[in-house]
């Protein structure tokens, strides 16, 4: 959740994905969520760690 990378595979290879249920909508001030394409799981960037739009 703190650097832009996969917390599951290391990967930097993601992208955004949209919100889920409510508690994802609450928390969107603070949190982004993506979904990493190498293994395809779901984990949240702090919006001012998440890479740019478009570069990730």
């Amino acid at each position: 959740m703190f650097i832009a990378r996969c917390p599951h595979c290391r990967s930097v290879d993601f992208r955004g994905v949209g919100l889920r249920n409510w508690l994802e909508r609450m928390a969107r001030v603070l949190l982004a969520p993506y979904r990493c394409s190498l293994c395809g799981r779901h984990f949240f960037l702090f919006r001012w760690a998440a890479p740019a739009e478009g570069t990730a």
